[in-house]
């Protein structure tokens, strides 16, 4: 083999390797942006389940403290002035690493004629709640982030479209 034919074997070979770490970084990042589609869809399909069933449903995740990670956001059924937990619509489980932030300004909060009464102090109220008249209580905005990714959503309720929305976070 001549020189020639080393570095043209070498530069076809870096070449190679660079469009291949390029489609490995692509990869995890779609899979990034497909977690966050998929819990748009189920936030979608919690309001649409409230609507159908005439039935306020709630969102709670698993946090006992404020900087714990979310490893899951599960459902509860408003029924006789209680949050009951339900089978169905199954929880969200999220993907290791995930960061879940809840924005939520001091004026909102529940509607007068939906204030949970809460004498059970282990029975917590949920952070959202998917009203059965198309709307979400509180206002609130929910930012997703990942650890491995600088990617981060941001969720919020759309009233022109009568459901939750995602946009994507500038950097």
């Amino acid at each position: 083999f001549t020189l020639i034919e080393i570095a043209v074997v070498v530069i076809i070979l870096a070449t190679i390797s660079a469009i291949s770490l390029f489609a490995i970084n692509q990869a995890f990042d779609r899979r990034f942006v497909s977690q966050a589609d998929n819990l748009l869809v189920w936030f979608n399909q919690l309001s649409d389940q409230a609507a159908l069933e005439a039935v306020p449903y709630g969102v709670m995740d698993n946090r006992q403290e404020a900087e714990e990670p979310v490893r899951f956001f599960k459902v509860v059924a408003y029924y006789r002035q209680y949050w009951l937990p339900v089978k169905y619509p199954e929880s969200f489980t999220m993907e290791e690493g995930t960061r879940i932030e809840w924005v939520i300004s001091a004026a909102e909060k529940y509607d007068e004629d939906f204030e949970p009464v809460n004498d059970d102090e282990d029975m917590p109220v949920p952070v959202i709640a998917m009203m059965p008249d198309g709307y979400m209580e509180p206002r609130a905005e929910m930012i997703l982030s990942f650890d491995a990714s600088s990617v981060k959503f941001r969720y919020y309720w759309d009233d022109k479209i009568g459901s939750m929305a995602m946009s994507r976070v500038r950097q």
